[in-house]
């Protein structure tokens, strides 16, 4: 049997410094969603309750910023290598209630707090992460952007104890049309769309700003159609190559699943540089299903056994790549 790897945690200074940093900008948390399971770090979420000067739920994750992020070469010295995240929920949300419309809040945070542990990357300001469809069936909303927390500057930052800093950033709701100007033009440029009407408290009807300008240049399914016949975990990452540019899948593979409901496979068109693979911006959690029609060549390959690789051979069929070394397999 192999080793069980032990969870990345904060010390315990450090933690009561994460504690009384979310107590003074936040609020005081009266429960913890403590999580009983925990691979690469341990992500406990933090519910302040709606009071008189903050109406909403805020959810605080703690446990994120154990793990120093990759960050690359230019940022190394910037700080930005710890983060934890937040959200705020309308009074009214069913915190309770196991129903995919009123828990993917909850599950996102867990998903974006694991990402940079499960693909050795980063997360900050102005990145922007998306799903590759609707959240839930009562929402159009399909991405996440991160930007500075409500109720602003003084909570952005908390000092540990070492000296070291950790970050937090808001985890803001799009749509797809929003996330699209925001790739063509910066998230500056996308806040200033919402003006003095953007609210920090999720909207899960909430207008669509990217509806007000001229449409981006992204190609797009306009239906979604049951191609695949599954069963399984069904989360995959596809690259903006296939997803947004529109090119066919030329090199795919399967490694051991690294978040729950991961699939294991991975989609690239086969001409992205090592830059591009390494800006979190470039590539997306999608549904296998989702992937597929975008390119159905794929469907034929999905039950392949973790470590398999095909590419594209030069008649444009697919090939199962014998060199490709998965580097998760010992």
């Amino acid at each position: 049997m192999g080793k069980s790897i032990k969870p990345v945690v904060y010390e315990e200074d450090e933690i009561d410094c994460i504690e009384r940093h979310i107590e003074k900008h936040f609020g005081a948390f009266e429960h913890v969603f403590h999580e009983i399971a925990s691979t690469g770090i341990h992500v406990d979420i933090c519910i302040i309750p709606p009071g008189e000067t903050r109406p909403f739920y805020t959810l605080v994750t703690m446990g994120m910023g154990a793990h120093k992020m990759t960050l690359p070469d230019n940022l190394k010295d910037s700080g930005l290598a710890r983060a934890e995240l937040v959200v705020t929920l309308p009074p009214d949300w069913k915190l309770d209630d196991s129903d995919e419309k009123w828990y993917w809040p909850i599950r996102w945070l867990k998903v974006l707090a694991r990402l940079p542990v499960d693909m050795d990357t980063w997360l900050g300001w102005g990145h922007t992460v998306p799903n590759g469809e609707s959240f839930a069936e009562n929402t159009a909303l399909s991405n996440v952007l991160l930007i500075d927390p409500y109720p602003g500057e003084a909570s952005m930052i908390c000092l540990l104890p070492n000296g070291e800093t950790v970050n937090f950033y808001q985890m803001f709701p799009l749509y797809d049309e929003e996330t699209d100007f925001k790739r063509q033009h910066d998230t500056q440029k996308l806040l200033s769309l919402f003006g003095s009407e953007v609210t920090h408290v999720l909207d899960i009807n909430r207008r669509n700003y990217g509806n007000d300008v001229s449409p981006a240049k992204k190609f797009a399914i306009t239906e979604i159609r049951p191609l695949i016949e599954w069963g399984g975990a069904e989360g995959c990452f596809a690259t903006d190559r296939i997803m947004v540019d529109g090119s066919r899948v030329g090199f795919m593979y399967r490694e051991k699943p690294e978040y729950e409901g991961d699939s294991g496979w991975r989609f690239a068109a086969g001409d992205e540089t090592a830059e591009y693979m390494d800006e979190p911006d470039n590539s997306g959690i999608y549904m296998l299903n989702t992937v597929a029609n975008y390119d159905p060549d794929i469907i034929d390959h999905l039950k392949a056994d973790y470590g398999s690789a095909f590419f594209r051979n030069e008649k444009g069929e697919f090939e199962r790549d014998e060199d490709w070394e998965d580097e998760g397999e010992t």
